[in-house]
Order: C-alpha cells, then structure tokens, then sequence
C-alpha cells in the first residue's frame, strides 16, 4: 500500500511538472537581465520596469480592462435576468433554450470571431445606405456615414459570449430557490421588484458572483474573438502579446505573461475560497431544514417572474448603447491614425515623440504577414489608414484597386529617399508608396556546428547536416531558395520549374535534412545552439546575434531576396491626412536613425543610411563594425545578384498554395 502511495506521488508530481514547467521557465526568464530566453545573464527586474514604459502594452491593458470591466458589468445583469426569464418557462420550452445557451460556449471561438465579424461588417453597409437616404430626405441631423470595428463592436463582442456564463451559473442557484418564497413576499404587501431585490437575489447571489468573475476572466483571456472584432483602433492584452510573438518571443512578453499568470491564479483562489465557504453556510441550512416542517406543494412561477424576465431587454439594450456610444466618443474626441506594420519593427519612442509633437493619436497593430494582412483586408475587418506591406504584397493591392494615391506635397521627406528606392516594379510611378525598410534573405550559421562558412544555397538540402536545418514556413521564401538553387529565377511562373522546386523540398525533408520548418521560432533555436543552419532575414540575424556571437550570416552565391517595405494609405482611409503626417515623420531622416539602431533593418533615407555609423559610434562611444553595417545595408556587389519579388498571377498563386499544402508543413 505504501508502494503504490510512493508510486501515485511520484506520477502526480511528473505530471505537474509537465504542465507546469513551460510556465515556471517563462516566470524564471522574465527576470533574466538580458534579452535572450535561452541564455541566463543574472536576475533582474529590468523587464518589468519596461514592461510599464511600455505604451503599447500599458493603452492595451486599459482597453483590455476597461472591456472587461463594462462586459462583465452588462453581461452580469443580461444573463442574471435571462436566468430568471429561463426559470419562469415551462420545463420543455426551458431545457431548449438552455441548449441554445451553452451553444455558443461549446462552439469554437474562431467560428463566432468570423462569424460577428461578418455581421458587423454587413451591418455597416447596410448602415452606410441608410444613413446616406436619411441624409439625403431631411436636413435637421445628419447620421455618419461610415461605422468601422472599434472598441463599441469588441465590447459588444464580448457582452455577447459573456452571458451565457454568467446564465449557467446563475440557473443552478435558482433551481435550488424555493418558488413560494415569492408569492409568500408578495402576499406580505412586497412589489415585484421588492419581491426580487429582497428574496431572490440573496439565494442567487453566490451564482452571480461566479458568473461576473467567470465572464471577467473569459474576457480578459479572450483573443481570437476580440481579434476578429476590434477592428484597427482598439487592441486588447492578449492582441498586444500575440503580435510581439511575430518578430520574437521578448522578456516584456515574460514579465506581462508572469502577472496574468499571478493574477489568474489570485482569481482562482478567490473562487475556490468563496466556493467552500458557502459549501459550509449551504451545510448549516441543511442541517437546520432537517428539522423544519416540509414546504407546501410549490405553485406555477410566479408572474413577477415574468416581468423580471421582460425588464431584462430594456436593461440590456439601454447599457449597451450607452456604453457603445461613451466608446465612440472616445474614439473621435481626438485625431488618430490607424498603422498597421509587423512586430518589433519600429522604436517604440517615435510613437510617443509623434503623438507630442502633433496630437495626433497612434493606434499601432501589426500583423503576422503580408497574406495575414491582405485576408484581413479582404474581409473588411482591417480598417487601417497607414499599412506597410512588402513589394510583391503592394503590387497585388494596387491591382485590386485598394491603395489610395499618396500626396506627396504632404511628405516633403520623400526628397530624402535613395533614388534607388523610387520608380521600383511594384510602384513604378511613385504614385502610391514611401520606402520604410529594406534588405536581404540570406543563411545563418552556427560556425561551432559547420566545418567551414556556407556560400550555396546549397546547405538546405545538405544530408550533412541532416536534422539541423531550419528551412522557412514561408511559401514564397522557402520556394524562391530552391529556384535559385535550381538555377531558375525567383519570380518565375513556369509550372514546371515550380513543382520541380517543390520536390527538391519535399525530398529533403523526406531525408530528415529539416529539423523544422520555422519563422520567428529561428530566434530560440540558433541562440540557442539548436540548429547549424537557418535561412532569414538579414536584420533579425543581427538581432540574434546579440545573443550568440557564435552566428554567422551569408547572402549565397547564387543570389537572393531583396525586399522593401513601403508605408501606403488604404482606399478611402478614414483618416488620410493625419496619414500623411505619419509618413513624413516617419520617413524623417531622425526617424530612420532611432529604427535603424532599434530593429537592424536598413534605411532607405540617403542621409541616415550614411550617418548611421557616426550615429552608432556616438551613442554607443564605439565604431560601429563594418561587417555588421554591410549585413544590415547591403552593398551593390550583393544586391546585384539579388531580386525583389514581384506579384504573381492568380493562377501561378494558386499553384504556390497547392504545392505548400503538399509539403505539409
């Protein structure tokens, strides 16, 4: 018996240590001193102290706690009343909509975040006509005209998912309620209201509270939803955090993930406290009921029941519209611009200097890639004025009718762009666009693990080095290196170059040449010694080689992927001149300096990219090394062998997807 005891404790202890030991690692690096997540540089609260510098995360985790507050307010009292209204049915009709109820619990967050998406999204169309008849019929107001995503449908969102939580907690309690204590309150002389405030609502209380801490907790975890519903200008917590993950997993993101750990656990303590607690008091009652005389025969609901139940709507509607329309002033009391860019791809202090100097609000969110960005566009959910998508990705847009022309007497900083970043084949006119970034795809290399500096692309597809190649879950980049090993030019469109391309991949990772196929993953692993070769992006390799000076970068013999990222203005942007403000403070030769220095991309501004290492030397009181400066800009040499995508058709994109979906990566 005692063996099997020993044995128990030991599988219990293994089993929590499963579970548990991702979060105690990601607690223990969030007080790491340096930026790495593999390697530990001493303890220290550094990442906290910037986590509440942090303005991004600081305006997230207001809108996350402000909607969940207000969601959880409504929620609580919608779902409170729909119990009651469920409790005075009849038994068949009651056990149906209880099955409706726990519907959307049961559904996946992802079919309801599109599915509300699309709703919202309709409804501003159909608003837009309505408000423009109205409009057209009468002068003594006018209705706007154009209703995007923002913090009134994220918080109406979450309302809509909370109260079917809050009503599955609440139903219990009042099946438990004694049905004659209210007619016996209203035979005393009691109103309805007095009836429910004095006699149901105590007995329903501890249901109410779990209901309103459930409804909190599920809005401040909630991601996918809000995702799909927040639209451009608002960003929750849980946004914030997923779109930091994009470039890399950051000890900011350690610190706040380490608090909402704390905090959940806080809130669970509550629970299970409070939950014990009324146990015992529900113990005591039952012990004296023992002796009690029994309870008449229960009668039908009571009408008063019924009331409460038609209140109910009247509660609802009049909270949300008041919270909704607080929610749209809060939007316009103030210009703003609406950017969307990747993650980690700006100094985060430009922000704030801009938003000083102008008063004009940034909402900054980003996006995961260029096929993100463009699916999003699509539905109708991204309403952002400023995007900064790549090459091929801004040559689709103007195709498809979707940028807006820039106006250029509104960016005088566009003097400042390197001639050879003008008239480029994704916008040969200069018409829509102004540089942000640019460089190049090369390897990156463990000079520990490769008997000498790889010059090919040839290393993917190495069984030398079989199970420490990293190869890019990236369609477009993945099957450019293996054309170009091949011989063949990156932009092609010949079916049959493309599908040999394919089955170079699908052969090499069918020999175990792969240990994965990856994106920002590339971080932890090549700090981390876990892989000799990778294939990425020039300015994040010096990133991580911040963290491992064992790394090495080439740009192969065969050439490679030159890419810009432009900044650009959606059509019929809501906010186009505040737009233009942001493009020329951002394209300001000041501007490029700070993210030159902040991300390792390099500028397209002739006067930062030539300044940059007196400007590095300055700051630092060190000569900036002249490899590093070359792997960051590269020289004409190297770009004379490189290439910049350019937008396929329809038919060779389609191809691109079928022959990914059979590498099944």
């Amino acid at each position: 018996m005692k063996k099997n005891s020993a044995l128990s404790r030991v599988f219990t202890f293994l089993v929590f240590l499963f579970l548990y030991a991702p979060i105690i690692l990601l607690i223990v690096f969030s007080f790491n001193q340096n930026n790495s997540n593999v390697a530990w540089g001493g303890f220290s609260l550094h990442w906290y102290k910037e986590l509440f510098h942090n303005r991004i995360i600081m305006r997230s985790l207001y809108t996350t706690l402000l909607v969940s507050l207000l969601s959880t307010i409504v929620a609580t009292i919608a779902g409170t009343f729909a119990a009651i209204g469920f409790y005075g049915l009849r038994r068949r009709m009651r056990n149906v909509l209880t099955t409706v109820n726990n519907i959307p619990m049961m559904n996946a967050d992802i079919v309801t975040g599109v599915a509300m998406c699309l709703f919202f999204v309709a409804f501003f169309h159909l608003w837009s006509d309505f408000a423009g008849w109205i409009n057209s019929i009468q002068n003594l107001f006018t209705l706007p005209t154009r209703l995007t995503l923002g913090f009134p449908t994220l918080l109406i969102a979450h309302i809509t998912f909370n109260i079917p939580y809050v009503l599955l907690s609440v139903s219990p309690k009042l099946r438990q309620l004694d049905k004659n204590l209210i007619d016996a309150a209203q035979d005393l002389g009691c109103t309805w209201f007095q009836a429910f405030w004095k006699v149901i609502l105590p007995e329903i209380k501890p249901g109410i509270i779990s209901g309103a801490l459930t409804a909190f907790t599920m809005s401040i975890d909630d991601f996918i939803i809000s995702y799909f519903t927040a639209g451009s200008a608002s960003s929750t917590l849980a946004m914030t955090i997923y779109a930091m993950t994009k470039k890399r997993v950051s000890p900011e993101i350690n610190a706040i993930s380490t608090l909402l750990f704390v905090s959940v656990l806080f809130l669970l303590a509550v629970i299970n406290i409070r939950e014990a607690h009324m146990e015992k008091v529900a113990q005591r009652r039952e012990a004296l009921a023992v002796s009690a005389p029994s309870a008449a025969p229960a009668k039908k609901p009571s009408p008063a029941l019924r009331k409460l139940a038609q209140a109910a709507a009247a509660v609802v509607c009049v909270a949300v519209l008041i919270v909704a329309g607080v929610g749209a002033v809060h939007n316009t009391r103030q210009p703003v611009v609406n950017v969307c860019s990747w993650g980690e791809y700006i100094d985060e202090d430009l922000i704030t200097q801009f938003e000083e100097e102008t008063g004009i609000l940034v909402n900054y969110q980003t996006s995961e890639s260029n096929e993100a960005l463009y699916s999003l566009l699509k539905s109708g959910a991204g309403d952002y004025d400023v995007i900064v998508p790549s090459d091929y990705m801004i040559s689709q847009l103007i195709e498809e009718g979707m940028l807006e022309k820039l106006d250029y007497s509104q960016i005088p900083n566009f003097s400042l762009i390197d001639p050879r970043f003008r008239n480029l084949p994704y916008d040969p006119a200069n018409e829509y666009t102004v540089p942000y970034t640019w460089g190049t795809v090369g390897i990156i290399y463990n000079t520990t693990m490769v008997e000498e500096a790889p010059t090919s692309w040839s290393v993917m597809f190495d069984e030398k080095y079989a199970g420490n190649v990293l190869m890019f879950r990236n369609s477009r980049d993945a099957m450019a290196i293996a054309l170009l090993y091949l011989g063949y030019d990156l932009n092609t469109t010949d079916e049959a170059q493309l599908r040999q391309a394919a089955d170079l991949i699908l052969d090499a990772k069918r020999r175990g040449v792969y240990q994965a196929f990856v994106m920002d993953e590339i971080f932890l692993k090549m700090e981390g010694g876990n892989a000799a070769i990778g294939a990425y992006y020039a300015g994040d390799y010096l990133t991580a080689a911040e963290n491992n000076p064992d790394l090495g970068f080439v740009v192969p013999e065969e050439g490679s992927n030159w890419f810009v990222d432009a900044m650009c203005v959606l059509k019929d942007a809501p906010h186009y001149d505040e737009a233009m403000a942001w493009i020329n403070f951002i394209a300001s030769t000041e501007a490029n300096l700070a993210n030159m220095d902040m991300i390792w991309y390099a500028s397209p501004n002739t006067e930062a990219l030539e300044q940059y290492p007196a400007y590095y030397e300055e700051l630092y009181e060190e000569e900036l090394d002249q490899e590093t400066y070359e792997i960051m800009a590269a020289p004409p040499e190297v770009l004379e062998r490189c290439q910049s995508y350019v937008s396929l058709p329809q038919e060779t994109r389609r191809l691109y997807n079928e022959l990914w979906i059979r590498l099944g990566t």
